[in-house]
């Protein structure tokens, strides 16, 4: 691929992204550790300490791994160079995962023999 075909492909890409219009969390996250985002207690102006503080309406949980010294390298020497959190590629590479996850599962009919057997269950109660 020319450098030209590569840098419009690039353009194009970055169109495609910054036109989504919202913030991901990593994004609320980094502001929040900026002191960007601000709340008025009792007449004064302090910054806002955490994303649960922040946006109380969002279910959010803490996913720990312990994973080798070697992996945490490059995925952070990764994503320096992407410029993305870790926060958002985990999210992204989750969500891709689990997508597959599901789609394997419905293509080999998984639940096939639970599904019969809560039906003969449902069949017997009658």
């Amino acid at each position: 691929m020319s450098h030209f075909d590569q840098f419009i492909k690039y353009r194009a890409l970055r169109f495609k992204f910054d036109s989504l219009g919202s913030a991901t969390l990593g994004d609320l996250e980094s502001h929040i550790e900026s002191g960007s985002l601000l709340k008025s207690d009792d007449g004064q102006t302090v910054r806002r300490t955490s994303l649960e503080e922040a946006f109380p309406q969002l279910r959010i949980k803490n996913v720990c791994a312990k994973l080798s010294g070697d992996l945490v390298d490059r995925l952070d020497n990764s994503l320096s160079i992407l410029g993305m959190s870790k926060r958002d590629f985990i999210e992204m590479a989750l969500v891709e995962a689990l997508d597959r996850v599901d789609q394997e599962l419905a293509d080999i009919d998984a639940f096939e023999f639970i599904e019969a057997r809560q039906k003969a269950d449902e069949g017997e109660a009658k």
